[in-house]
Formats: structure tokens, C-alpha cells, sequence
């Protein structure tokens, strides 16, 4: 992921031998100054260097923070990451995955949706968390309307189009994703919210996500 031009992918020749260079310093999650080539006549980039800057190291000592991790790779590596939203992505991930690097505890579930929630604005299809997606009708929160629920794809809907079906997403989840829709990633993590409740807005915004991306994410099976 290149700050301005999005995604790419670069052959790295050679990167797999002992005495490369890029062996110990373009591996996953690194983030830092990459020298690269296109190659016209081939239609290909070409990765010659790479000098880290951020190693993530916290990514190789907690298996909780990995396998975030991963499953954010695995979307940004789905999604085409170019056009006028690039820079914006990178913008997004690249702090991101710093913060994820040191972060401990609930910070770690509080970033992942977090994470998902400003990735689907960068997109253009956040949906609203007080708007019955089915029928329309405005769910305030607190309104005494039954707690939303959302389906197999991400469809949040009231409790009368929900009818008890899927996943229901408690009042609190909706409070706290429009709290931290102005608010950095940093201050994100500091929000707290109930696990299950926390649980419950992940799930629905990875369901949106994988609807989004029209397969399942294949790091959520292993990290399960």
C-alpha cells in the first residue's frame, strides 16, 4: 500500500536468498521508504529496496494483535485501493497498524471496529447505525423501538423488519460508533463499551465488510 498510488504489487527479486538485503526488511506489516520500478514494456513494479521505519514488532509477540493484523492485510489486499480514496487508505492503515502494534487488552477489540468503521467511510458505504436499512424508519437510540438486529450480509434493520432474526445490535454499539465517528483512531481506543456489546458491533461491520468484498476473510478462520 503506497501513500498516493495505492495498492501495487511488486516483484521482489532475489528477496528470498541469504545475502538479500529485502530479506529482513520487506516482510508483512513493515511500513516504511520502498524503492521501486516500472517496468513498461512488462506492466510490472519491481521492488529493488526498503528501508523500515516501523517494524511492528508487537505483531510477533501477541497472537491477538497478529491476527488483527492479518485480517486488516487481507481486506486492504481485496480492496482496489486506488482512485481519489488512496490516499485516504493509507492515511487510515498506516496508523493504524502502528497503534495495533502496542496496543493491549480492549484497546485491541476497540481499534479493530474502530478500524472497520473509518475503512467503510473511506469507501463510501458506511452505512447509518440509526436507519433501518430494510424499511427505511429512523432507530434512535434509547427511542424504546426494540434493539436493532443485522443480517448474514451486514443489514441492520429495526426490530420490526429484524423479526428476532440474526444478530441483534445493542443500543450501546450504535452510541458508541457514532462517538467515534469524528474521533481519531487514538482517542477510539480510549472509548470503552461492554465486550458483548463490542462483540456485536465487530461482527456486524466484518459482515459488511466480507458482503463488501463478496467472499468470506480467510484470517478469520484461522484466528478462530
Amino acid at each position: 500500500l503506497v501513500s498516493g498510488e495505492g495498492l501495487i504489487r511488486p516483484l521482489a527479486f532475489g528477496a528470498q536468498g541469504r545475502r538479500s538485503a529485502l530479506r529482513g526488511t520487506a516482510v508483512p506489516f513493515n511500513r516504511g521508504i520502498a524503492d521501486l520500478h516500472f517496468d513498461g514494456a512488462k506492466n510490472t513494479w519491481r521492488l529493488t529496496a526498503f528501508d523500515p521505519d516501523d517494524t511492528h514488532e508487537g505483531f510477533r509477540e501477541d497472537l491477538d494483535r497478529f491476527y488483527a493484523a492479518a485480517a486488516w492485510a487481507e481486506i486492504l489486499l481485496n480492496i482496489h485501493g486506488g482512485g481519489t480514496e488512496s490516499q485516504a487508505l493509507f492515511e487510515l492503515a498506516a496508523p493504524a497498524f502502528s497503534l495495533m502494534s502496542l496496543a493491549a487488552g480492549d484497546e485491541i477489540s476497540r481499534l479493530k471496529t474502530a478500524f472497520l468503521w473509518k475503512l467503510l467511510e473511506v469507501e463510501g458505504i458506511r452505512p447509518d447505525p440509526m436507519v433501518c436499512g430494510r424499511c427505511g424508519s429512523a432507530m434512535p437510540v434509547g427511542a424504546g423501538s426494540g434493539t436493532a438486529g443485522f443480517t448474514g450480509n451486514g443489514l441492520l434493520c429495526c426490530s420490526s423488519c429484524s423479526e428476532s432474526r440474526g444478530m441483534a445490535l445493542p443500543d450501546g454499539a450504535r452510541r458508541w460508533l457514532e462517538a467515534v465517528s469524528p474521533a481519531s483512531l487514538g482517542d477510539a481506543m480510549k472509548l470503552g463499551l461492554p465486550p458483548a456489546a463490542m462483540k456485536a458491533a465487530e461482527s456486524w461491520l466484518l459482515a459488511v465488510v466480507q458482503s463488501l468484498l463478496e467472499r468470506p476473510l480467510k484470517s478469520l478462520r484461522v484466528s478462530s
